[in-house]
């Protein structure tokens, strides 16, 4: 029987395969249809919005960055992209939109950023428009005027940071309005008066930064409602009254700062309950006494300084065994007695130990962990012998000022002349060796002054914990403190600059700094009274409407123990000047053969302006000149009241040096010529390149340290620097032998100046002032791809 045909394959056909041509037929059709429509629009910003950010950048006088489209359609590209705005100078200024309102097709503006760019001039009113922004960075320019009361407006704002400016006047109450803040900042500006109360409205607050203002009353009350704060900063104001008693209810918090104001003590009991804080700074409590036990719960501390707080108590009082996590200890300038308990110096993660200014006694703890490498006890009752760990390399132990007598088995174990500052003092004690000294703070070399002092070279290498006594002995140094988070730990300031108001430029090319604490000491002085004369200059600021001029170091000045000047800053003493020189002078006893000079940090000024560590007492130059006829010779041999009997000696020697100097000021005046016309040639060659001076070089590069060699080729050596604004650069030195001469060295700035790629460092410009010219390149952490594949350094690629 023949099989029959089944239907059901042409039922499967036409069931299956005939339906699927046909889905694919329609497929093709759609896809055809779709890309014969054209593509639609890209969202657009508001117009408002748009019209309010080119306003803002126009009366400022910004530009955006080539990939922000800012004269078309501002969020597009970077600004709606993944780019990062954070820490992006490449971005910068810059906002971020959101473009999802009106199904994608309308965007706004949602972030902000004008940083570290010095910006001149009041908060454009145009800000107002930005209606949702979330978070606005105006740090690091120069804004003047006060914060304008329409901020309040801006009710989506959730970080806002104006810190570092030039801002003034009361904060306005508006800002209560914003009350999805996270975030707000206003330290290193003008602002005064009271916090509104307006402020307790920002419940969602985690961080606030009020610091270095000239906030005046008590701290404000409301503060007790941001139950959510984990980081306030209030240093350097004038509140007054007690610390609140409310602080302790604000259990988040983990970082707390109320140095350098005029809070009355006692420090509250309740703020043991903070048992979250990881950092905690009081000080400069002006009256009061408070007890030490109130830290005992919070044990996890990493810093805790409660320096110059009036603490009146026992050390034994708090178990430091519970304090794993401390690396800095900070307890000086109290009323603490009593012994050192070895728990402290057994602590694991300690590296920093200040007690001085105490009154603590007893002998030294026998042991202390390895890390434990800085340890000021200056200034308090301690006696005995020093332990074996004294001998330590690497090893800062500052011990002046107390009661330690200096054997055979003690005076081999630390640096030469502690034995001279001991509070007896027993170096020349009713013996004086001279009636005199003259120093010259941070220098190198002796400089003979216009006052016919020789100031004597002091370059020691002081650091946290350390102090030095000159040879002969006549004179010493101690310096304690750390600089508050400091990249760069150096306690010497350098600058090439010539100086105004002063015929010795030389003696203020350097000066010594110091974070909390530095003392000079005369040794040996005839008795009698004195002339004290201190030189200062400040460096650190620059003279131009900029962020970097905003910068305030304030230090208070104590000779033989009496305060003379108190809130003493250098700048505005000067009229507002930098590299302009002032004197102070005061007519000081000295009894016992021995002279003091105490510059005392007390809270006060900028910390981080402009970079971090830049605060604290410095000095250019110090003197002390009898206001007597000496019976003893003096220590400056060039003094001619003082040198009779070498009359002849010194006019030959004048006669010698002004036939020296004469020459040498020719010779200066044509290496000046020489230089000028060197650039005035390179100017003609090239244009104007960005000259950079040597000592900005120098201080970048920490004087050219081997340590900051990125390499070495034919053409000379490259070193890692970092200017003063932040930017880290390699700087290039040309070798003599590399015989590049103006034309070449011209050509090798026009041709890297011109030529742009990814892989190849950018020339940001040079200097010629030195005796070999210097380059200025881009920095490029990672190096490049020819470092990747050959091993080739910084002068390979340059």
């Amino acid at each position: 029987m023949k099989p029959r045909l089944s239907w059901s394959c042409c039922g499967c056909l036409h069931g299956s395969v005939f339906p699927g041509l046909l889905f694919l037929l329609l497929l093709n059709s759609w896809r055809a249809a779709a890309q014969a429509q054209p593509a639609a629009p890209p969202p657009q910003t508001d117009p408002v919005e748009a019209a309010a950010v080119n306003a803002i950048l126009s009366k400022l006088g910004l530009s955006a960055p080539p990939s922000w489209n800012i004269s078309g359609n501002p969020c597009s590209g970077a600004a709606t992209d993944d780019t990062q705005l954070d820490d992006n100078p490449a971005f910068n200024p810059a906002i971020k939109c959101d473009c999802s309102d009106q199904n994608n097709t309308l965007c706004h503006v949602t972030r902000f950023k004008i940083n570290t760019l010095d910006a001149v001039g009041p908060i454009p009113e145009e800000l107002r428009n930005l209606t949702h922004l979330r978070k606005l960075d105006l740090r690091k320019n120069y804004f003047t005027g006060p914060l304008p009361a329409f901020i309040g407006e801006l009710t989506a704002l959730e970080s806002m940071t104006v810190g570092i400016n030039a801002l003034s006047g009361p904060i306005p109450k508006e800002l209560g309005n914003l009350t999805n803040l996270v975030s707000l900042a206003l330290g290193s500006n003008n602002f005064n008066g009271t916090l509104p109360d307006e402020l307790g409205k920002l419940t969602k607050l985690r961080q606030i930064y009020i610091d270095s203002n000239d906030f005046s009353g008590p701290l404000l009350s409301t503060l007790s409602q941001l139950k959510n704060l984990s980081i306030l900063w209030a240093s350097d104001n004038n509140f007054t009254g007690q610390i609140p008693d409310y602080l302790g209810s604000l259990t988040n918090l983990t970082e707390l700062r109320l140095q350098g104001n005029s809070f009355q003590g006692p420090i509250p009991t309740s703020l043991s309950n903070l048992v979250k804080l990881s950092k905690l700074r009081i000080g400069d409590i002006v009256s009061g006494s408070s007890p030490l036990a109130f830290i005992g719960n919070m044990t996890s501390l990493g810093e805790l300084v409660l320096r110059n707080s009036k603490i009146s108590d026992t050390l034994a009082s708090v178990d430091f065994s519970k304090f794993g996590n401390l690396s800095l200890l900070d307890l000086s300038f109290n009323n603490i007695t009593g012994q050192i308990p070895q728990s402290i110096l057994n602590l694991p993660s300690l590296s920093y130990l200040f007690l001085g200014n105490n009154s603590l006694s007893g002998s030294l703890p026998a042991t202390k962990s390895p890390l434990l490498t800085n340890l000021d006890f200056s200034y308090n009752h301690l006696s005995g012998n020093f332990p074996s760990w004294a001998t330590e390399k690497n090893l800062q132990l500052n011990l002046v000022a107390n009661d330690f007598v200096m054997d055979s088995s003690n005076n081999s174990v630390l640096p030469r002349g502690l034995d001279c500052l001991q509070r007896n003092t027993p170096c020349f004690l009713d013996s004086p060796q001279s009636a005199s000294f003259a120093v010259d703070c941070g220098g190198s070399r002796t400089i003979s002054g216009s006052d016919n002092s020789m100031y004597q070279a002091d370059n020691a290498n002081l650091g946290a914990a350390s102090y030095y006594v000159a040879g002969a002995p006549t004179w010493g140094v101690s310096s304690v403190g750390l600089f508050t988070n400091a990249p760069n730990g150096s306690y010497i300031i350098y600058s090439s600059r010539q100086f105004d108001n002063t015929l010795d430029s030389a003696l203020f090319q350097t000066a010594r700094m110091s974070p909390s604490s530095l003392r000079y000491y005369g040794i040996g002085l005839e008795n009698g009274n004195y002339t004290i004369t201190l030189q200062f200059a400040e460096v650190d600021f620059p003279d131009i409407q900029s962020w970097t001029s905003r910068g305030r170091r304030v230090f208070d000045i104590y000779i033989q123990g009496e305060r003379k000047e108190q809130n003493f800053d250098i700048r505005k003493t000067a009229g507002g000047k930098s590299f302009t020189v002032v004197k102070k002078q005061y007519v000081v006893p000295v009894t016992k053969n021995f002279l003091e000079i105490h510059l005392f940090w007390a809270g006060k000024g900028t910390c981080c302006i402009p970079s971090k560590g830049y605060y604290g007492p410095a000095v250019s130059a110090l003197s002390a000149t009898p206001n007597f006829v000496p019976t003893v010779r003096s220590s400056e041999d060039s003094k001619s009241n003082n040198k009779t009997g070498v009359i002849v000696g010194v006019v030959v020697g004048v006669s010698v040096v002004t036939l020296i100097s004469l020459a040498g000021i020719f010779l200066w005046c044509q290496k000046r010529r020489k230089l000028l016309l060197e650039l005035e040639e390179l100017y003609t060659i090239l244009g104007r390149p960005n000259v950079f001076s040597y000592g900005e070089l120098r201080s970048a590069t920490e004087n050219f340290c081997s340590g900051n060699l990125l390499g070495e080729g034919g053409y000379g050596s490259v070193y890692k620097g970092k200017l003063s604004e932040g930017r880290v650069v390699a700087v290039k030195q040309l070798s003599q032998s590399s015989n590049q001469g103006k034309k070449q060295f011209a050509a090798e700035i026009e041709t890297i100046s011109r030529v742009q790629h990814r892989n190849l460092v950018r020339l940001y410009g040079c200097c010629l002032e030195s005796n070999t010219p210097l380059l200025v390149y881009e920095y490029l952490e990672n190096g490049s791809l020819d470092h990747a594949l050959f091993g080739m350094t910084y002068s390979d690629l340059t």
